[in-house]
């Protein structure tokens, strides 16, 4: 499974809010890099949430045992992009047509093979989140749809996320061999599942913009997911975000002056 990741800083705002554009570029990308689309984008305005300054939009679309997900923050004037596939795929070209469509001033990327990811432990002060990667080996969880479907429904609460929708689930082939996938957007951002049954294998994500207690979450996602054995890797997402956002604190402010003030 090859994971590819770009973190964007400082880009512009109306591309951030156009759900148009990122609705063509969640259809477009996979075509131009070879890889089928296992359904239509799905596009979620986020605007009127937990946190004010997170609005912006959530999107999403399955490969085949992969997806791609695309969040962008446009008070925050950045974007997250994900893309996981079973198959081998041209990273380099994927950075460029992202960087085409949101330039920003500047850019992270990384490519990884699941299995050779290490921690890199987020800085709580610097950082913009944390993003957490489970690698399941004699998976023995939930294996049907209707299952999946009931533990996405539960899960984001349980580990403290708060769900923006109902989940997504869906069923697929790869090389022949069934996959299930599950996905659900939280208002931090995403978490994800997907199923190789004959395989006993599955490999689990969640991208969260606001930290939380590892301790405290990844028992109880363990839980949920019995297995012979577990990779577990925590990555920074948002490297040095703190240094370089530009919230716009006082037009935030001034949106807010018809309110009483306490």
């Amino acid at each position: 499974m090859l994971h590819f990741t770009i973190d964007g800083f400082r880009g512009f705002r109306s591309r951030f809010d156009d759900a148009h554009l990122i609705q063509e570029v969640l259809e477009d990308a996979p075509a131009q890099l070879g890889l089928k689309r296992a359904m239509p984008a799905f596009v979620l305005p986020y605007y009127n949430g937990v946190v004010p300054e997170d609005c912006g939009i959530s999107a999403f679309v399955f490969l085949p045992g992969g997806h791609f997900t695309l969040h962008t923050f446009s008070f925050r004037e950045t974007y997250f992009a994900d893309l996981v596939a079973p198959n081998d795929f041209d990273a380099a070209r994927l950075r460029g047509l992202l960087e085409a469509v949101f330039p920003c001033a500047m850019t992270s990327v990384r490519t990884v093979e699941r299995h050779d990811l290490k921690d890199s432990e987020p800085d709580v002060e610097n950082d913009f989140g944390p993003h957490l990667f489970l690698n399941i080996d004699a998976y023995q969880g939930p294996q049907n749809l209707d299952a999946l479907f009931t533990l996405f429904d539960r899960l984001p609460a349980e580990i403290g996320m708060t769900p923006i929708m109902r989940p997504y689930v869906i069923r697929d082939e790869v090389g022949g061999q069934p996959v299930l996938s599950a996905m659900t957007m939280i208002a931090e951002s995403h978490v994800s599942l997907h199923v190789f049954p004959r395989e006993e294998r599955a490999y689990f994500d969640i991208f969260s913009c606001r930290f939380f207690d590892r301790s405290f979450v990844v028992p109880r996602l363990l839980a949920q997911f019995p297995g012979g054995s577990v990779q577990e890797a925590l990555i920074a997402r948002g490297s040095r975000y703190r240094y370089l956002r530009t919230e716009r604190a006082d037009e935030h402010a001034k949106s807010r002056t018809w309110l009483p003030q306490r």
